[in-house]
């Protein structure tokens, strides 16, 4: 599509969109509240996904800041507390879709849980406007992302004999901290290209969710388009900016609706259990790839483990024959 063509498209689609939502606004219109419940879905996912990688950031500053103090029983007790860890925020959003089902609210009615639960709200609301979508808009991330990753194969197997090689001279060093904090930069790589990937592609959920907001879902939809179909034109620098006012203009509705009930979060009150639930994915999967990656960097595989037991299995037939041997040795 020519350029001229793509702007007209950008100025026409948005004043379309915020036409149609003063028009719904007026009428008083409230059938597109429900969608609203998609929003939340993505961004409890994306939050739970990013909690994960905050976690595998913090070992990692652990490891960096306290590599000459850590031996190799010292950095295996690291390894069991980053891999025990996520189990535990697991069990908390078990713990909130529970609590949520039962209340019909997101958070606690009052006391110490209420306090927590609103600060781990906000930080991942916070943490999940600035660092997945404000920041990488401004430094235009999402479409260097993009280009790299045409390249994403070569890079990662640089990236990997690099390390490998760093992991075979510290081993030989003995500095057990910085051979796994080698392997730390591996999982923090692969969980930051998942969340990338899913920060690009869950605009268009943010967009069905943000319905209420037409001008808001355009956009999305928008910017999602000139990544994926359109990107062959020249980009403006205006698209990302006004994404980017978007972005945190809903960002700010999320933040307080739970707090000041807002007409379309009140809709979706009898739903709120739910949205934990996608909470509860979000962490469950980053663990699931945090954990694996981790496990396989020190050897422990699936292949390897049906290899150890089919190992003990010929182990023990042996012995079993040895045993058959003797005793038909001592009847003669």
């Amino acid at each position: 599509m020519k350029e001229k063509n793509l702007r007209i498209l950008f100025i026409l689609g948005l004043s379309i969109s915020f036409v149609l939502m003063l028009l719904l606004m007026i009428f008083g219109n409230i059938s597109l509240n429900l969608t609203s419940i998609i929003f939340f879905y993505a961004v409890k996912f994306l939050s739970g996904f990013g909690l994960i990688l905050s976690i595998a950031n913090g070992f990692l500053i652990l490891l960096d800041k306290a590599s000459e103090k850590l031996d190799k029983k010292g950095t295996n007790i690291v390894i069991i507390l980053q891999i025990f860890v996520p189990f535990v925020f697991i069990g908390y959003a078990i713990y909130l879709i529970i609590s949520s089902y039962f209340r019909n609210t997101l958070f606690s009615s009052g006391g110490f849980w209420l306090v927590i639960e609103i600060l781990i709200y906000f930080y991942g609301i916070l943490s999940l406007l600035l660092t997945l979508y404000l920041f990488p808009l401004m430094k235009d991330k999402f479409y260097k992302g993009i280009e790299l990753s045409k390249f994403s194969a070569v890079k990662k197997g640089a990236k990997g004999a690099s390390r490998k090689v760093k992991k075979k001279f510290f081993t030989l060093k003995g500095d057990y901290a910085k051979v796994q904090k080698q392997d730390q930069l591996t999982v923090k790589d692969l969980l930051e290209s998942w969340r990338i990937k899913f920060a690009i592609n869950f605009l268009l959920i943010i967009a069905i969710g943000s319905l209420i907001f037409t001008p808001i879902a355009f956009l999305c939809i928008f910017y999602w388009l000139r990544l994926y179909v359109f990107f062959r034109s020249e980009r403006k620098e205006y698209e990302r900016y006004v994404l980017m006012v978007a972005i945190a203009v809903i960002g700010i509705f999320a933040l307080v609706a739970p707090l000041i009930n807002l007409p379309f979060y009140t809709s979706i009150a009898p739903f709120i259990w739910t949205i934990n639930l996608f909470y509860l994915f979000g962490i469950s999967f980053a663990s699931y790839i945090l954990i694996k990656k981790l496990l396989s960097l020190q050897g422990v595989t699936i292949q390897e483990l049906k290899m150890r037991k089919k190992e003990r299995h010929i182990e023990k037939l042996e012995r079993e024959k040895e045993e058959l041997k003797k005793q038909l040795e001592s009847k003669d």
